[in-house]
């Protein structure tokens, strides 16, 4: 049990309880890519393009060379200076250690034997999302369908986005379809992706607040995992139904890029 605790006062229950925090079930696993530039891998490092050495308690600069020396010439300890990073970049690496140009990476997974296969393209943004009043079995990437709200509940949030009309003009469409699904207490879950090899799941929400709307979007590739749920004593507490999905919406696969292109 945790060591971490605090006294919790509920009416006529006063009692200690330990703190623990939420656990995380991952519900969409990232793929095991490998980059390759003419066939053979790289790797992505930072590296420093700018620094510069300052003495502690003066923050006077230093000059690199193989010792550190002050202004002056006086040599100055390495534990008495601090080294100051004033640019950094990123730059894809070959084994030799020799600069690639990134536009060349290719990007193919790594089979569970750890051998090179189909290469791959990332996910495209997506651009539209079109809401379904019902679930299909086949969904678009985009397609979103209204659940429950408490839905929502479930996921911890990774990003969350405002989404207010480009032409303010529309801003009573967006209202209208706000008022209705705050009424019928829903939001729509779909699938979302800014680019690269990640997605997510994706809530539509709306929210009012002082008198004022906006749709929020927000964005979880993690479901909350409660490790610390008790049985009730003596008692059966009664379920209520809500509006959901059987299952989660489908994620879209890699795309494979045809054999024709393999190098």
């Amino acid at each position: 049990m945790p060591t971490s605790t605090i006294w919790l006062k509920i009416g006529n229950a006063d009692v200690r309880v330990y703190k623990q925090r939420v656990g995380n079930a991952l519900v969409i696993q990232d793929p095991q890519l490998t980059e390759l530039v003419d066939g053979e891998r790289v790797r992505e490092c930072r590296v420093v393009d700018t620094s510069h050495w300052e003495i502690v308690g003066t923050g006077e600069e230093l000059q690199v060379e193989t010792i550190l020396k002050d202004s002056k010439g006086n040599v100055i300890p390495v534990a008495k200076a601090r080294c100051i990073l004033e640019h950094t970049k990123n730059l894809a690496v070959n084994k030799k250690g020799e600069t690639v140009d990134k536009k060349k990476i290719e990007y193919y997974l790594v089979n569970p034997d750890s051998s090179i296969g189909d290469p791959v393209a990332p996910y495209p943004p997506t651009e539209r999302i079109e809401v379904k009043e019902t679930p299909t079995e086949v969904q678009d990437q985009g397609d979103a369908y209204w659940v429950s709200s408490t839905m929502l509940e479930g996921f911890l949030i990774h990003e969350e986005y405002e989404l207010p009309a480009a032409d303010p003009r529309n801003d009573l469409k967006l209202w209208n379809e706000a008022d209705a699904a705050i009424k019928r207490d829903e939001i729509a879950i779909t699938t979302y992706s800014n680019g690269g090899f990640t997605q997510y799941y994706a809530f539509l929400v709306p929210i009012v607040k002082d008198g004022q709307f906006v749709w929020l979007l927000r964005i979880s590739n993690k479901k909350v995992e409660y490790r610390c749920l008790r049985d009730v004593p003596g008692v059966k507490i009664p379920i209520r139904p809500v509006k959901t999905l059987e299952t989660l919406p489908p994620i879209q696969a890699l795309l494979i890029i045809p054999s024709a292109k393999k190098k």
